[in-house]
């Protein structure tokens, strides 16, 4: 009975608050039930002294030259990070920049900082995700303008699909990668002037590289057919001319071969 009376009153006081109120609790719970997500993905401490992981000794590697590399260690996987909590109370909640309508919560908005609802994400156009390198080359930018330039971008490390040894790859969203190379060339038609440039370069190096290659491989062929040339030559020789100064005699071919000679 007084548990049934309990329920009665907590009812009777939550249909008493106005819609604010009610509003902040809910944001309140919510935040509280975020908290306890949280704490529950943390191991106790007690759990940490009394279990120890055995880590796998693996063999060394051969590297082939006569000498034997430690292997890696596996790194073991970061632990999951505790949701963020939605914005429950609606003029707190931030509006998204594609349909202009207010939202709690959303993907784009918790990883990257990015206002815009799941209802607008594009992830074949607009919200593409790219690697650093794509981010660097198609857009001209530096590892500055990533990292150190205000705000810095903010990414997601996936492991890499291809290497599964290599590092974890960076992954950027694509129109605040735009903006940062906005912010960076002034706009889009510097960009396209800068990469224009970019590519003559590339192709007068590219044209440069080609000739001494080929004029390489011309001296080449040259040189053997001379070095055959001569090989296969006999010399005539034509009329002799004697020297008075040093008492020798000299003849040449028409060569250009020069042959030197005594008379006892």
């Amino acid at each position: 009975m007084e548990s049934s009376k309990e329920c009665e009153t907590s009812e009777s006081k939550e249909g008493s608050l106005t819609a604010a109120q009610k509003a902040r609790l809910e944001r309140n719970r919510s935040r509280a039930l975020a908290l306890r997500e949280a704490r529950l993905v943390k191991r106790p401490a007690a759990d940490k002294k009394d279990h120890i992981e055995k880590k796998s000794i693996r063999p060394p590697v051969d590297s082939g030259g006569g000498f034997l590399l430690e292997a890696e260690e596996e790194e073991s996987p970061p632990a999951p990070r505790a949701p963020h909590a939605p914005i429950v109370h609606r003029p707190d909640q931030p509006l998204c920049l594609h349909c202009g309508q207010p939202f709690p919560q959303s993907y784009l908005l918790d990883t990257f900082d990015y206002s815009a609802c799941d209802g607008c994400r594009d992830d074949e156009d607009k919200h593409e995700l790219i690697t650093r390198t794509e981010a660097k080359s198609e857009f001209l930018l530096k590892d500055c303008d990533l990292d150190a330039r205000p705000p810095p971008l903010r990414c997601v490390r996936r492991r890499n699909p291809h290497r599964a040894r290599f590092a974890e790859m960076r992954l950027y969203l694509r129109v605040q990668v735009e903006q940062r190379a906005l912010d960076v060339w002034g706009s889009e038609e510097e960009l396209r002037r800068e990469r224009e440039e970019r590519d003559r370069r590339r192709e007068r190096a590219a044209d440069t590289a080609a000739r001494r290659r080929l004029r390489a491989l011309r001296m080449d062929v040259r040189s053997s057919l001379f070095d055959r040339t001569r090989a296969a030559h006999e010399h005539q020789y034509g009329e002799e001319t004697y020297d008075p100064h040093e008492d020798v005699y000299r003849r040449r071919c028409e060569c250009g071969h020069e042959q030197t000679y005594e008379k006892m």
